[in-house]
C-alpha cells in the first residue's frame, strides 16, 4: 500500500464518484479503479457500494477507513512541513480562514503580530463559520475565525470577542429613517440587504429567526452571498444591512449611519480556531497564541 492508494480512496470518498474522483486528480477512471480494486484486495474488504449509476457508497469498513486515511495522509502532510521548517526551506507563511463578519478583528491580529513578525506572508481565505471548519480538517489553513456556535471534536475554539450587532444604513435612507435607534419592528419595515450562504446559518438565520419569532414580516429586499456585492448594494442605497459592530471598518463608519439596536437579540461571538491534532506550523502557533493574550 503506498500513499497514492490513500489520496486516490479519499478523493473518491469525497467525489462520491471515480469519474469526478479522476476528472479531479487529472487521471483517466480505468486506472483509478484498477489502484481502488488493488486496493480493496489487499485491506480484505469492499470500501464501497457500487450501483449502475456509477456512484459509490462507502460501506461501514469503508467510513472507518476513510477517518485512518485521512489521519494518515494529515499526519505525513504535517511531518513534511515540520521537516521543511526544521531546515528553513520555506518562508514564514500563514493561511487564515476568516468569514466576512470576523475580518476586522483578523485584520488587527495580523496588524499586531507584524510588528514583531515583519517578514511574515499570509494567504487568507474568505467563507463561511461551517467553510472555515472544514477547511482546517483539509489542512488548507493553519486558523481560522468563526462566527457561530460550532462543535468539533477535532477542533480547538476559543472566543476573544463578544460583540452585538448593529444597523448600517446609507444615508439617504437614514435622513427618512430619522431614529437615534432602531426597535426590531422598526427594522423589519427597513429594505433588508442581508448576506447569507448556502447552508442557511449564521447570522442570517439568527435574524430571520427572530423576526419569525416576533412574527414580523421582514423586508427583505435583496439576499446575497458575497460580502463585496453587499457593500456594493449598500453604496447604491438599495437598503440597510445588519452587521456585528466589531466587524464595521473604518470606510463604513465614515460612509455609512450606524445605528444601535435597542433590546438587541443578536449577539454574536467571534472564536478563534484550530486543529487539535497533527502539526501545527510554529508561526501559527505563535499566532494563536497572540490571539488569545493580546
Amino acid at each position: 500500500m503506498e500513499l497514492r492508494h490513500l489520496n486516490y480512496f479519499v478523493a473518491i470518498a469525497e467525489k462520491g464518484s471515480i469519474t469526478k474522483a479522476a476528472k479531479s486528480l487529472n487521471i483517466a477512471q480505468p486506472p483509478l479503479s484498477r489502484q481502488l480494486k488493488d486496493l480493496e484486495n489487499e485491506l480484505g474488504f469492499n470500501l464501497f457500494e457500487r450501483n449502475k449509476k456509477k456512484k459509490v457508497k462507502l460501506t461501514a469498513q469503508g467510513r472507518f477507513f476513510l477517518e485512518k486515511a485521512k489521519y494518515i495522509l494529515n499526519t505525513v502532510d504535517g511531518v513534511l512541513v515540520e521537516a521543511e521548517e526544521f531546515n528553513e526551506q520555506i518562508n514564514q507563511k500563514l493561511a487564515i480562514g476568516t468569514t466576512i463578519y470576523s475580518s476586522q478583528t483578523m485584520f488587527k491580529q495580523i496588524d499586531l503580530f507584524k510588528q514583531h513578525n515583519k517578514q511574515i506572508l499570509f494567504n487568507i481565505w474568505e467563507s463561511n463559520s461551517v467553510s472555515i471548519m472544514e477547511l482546517l480538517k483539509e489542512r488548507k489553513i493553519d486558523v481560522g475565525y468563526i462566527n457561530e456556535e460550532l462543535y468539533d471534536k477535532d477542533i480547538e475554539t476559543q472566543t476573544i470577542v463578544e460583540d452585538e450587532c448593529v444597523c448600517v444604513l446609507p444615508q439617504p435612507i437614514a435622513k427618512l429613517c430619522d431614529r437615534d435607534a432602531l426597535t426590531i419592528e422598526e427594522l423589519s419595515q427597513l429594505p433588508l440587504i442581508l448576506l447569507t450562504s448556502t447552508t442557511y446559518s449564521g447570522l442570517y438565520k439568527q435574524i430571520m429567526d427572530t423576526f419569525n419569532t416576533h412574527q414580523l414580516d421582514a423586508n427583505v429586499q435583496c439576499e446575497c452571498y458575497d460580502s463585496s456585492m453587499l457593500i456594493q448594494l449598500l453604496s447604491r442605497d438599495y437598503g440597510v444591512t445588519i452587521m456585528p459592530k466589531s466587524s464595521i471598518s473604518k470606510c463604513i463608519a465614515k460612509d455609512y449611519v450606524i445605528l444601535p439596536i435597542l433590546d438587541n437579540p443578536w449577539l454574536p461571538k467571534t472564536k478563534i480556531v484550530w486543529r487539535k491534532e497533527g502539526y501545527t506550523p510554529k508561526i501559527a502557533k505563535s499566532f494563536i497564541q497572540s490571539n488569545l493574550y493580546s
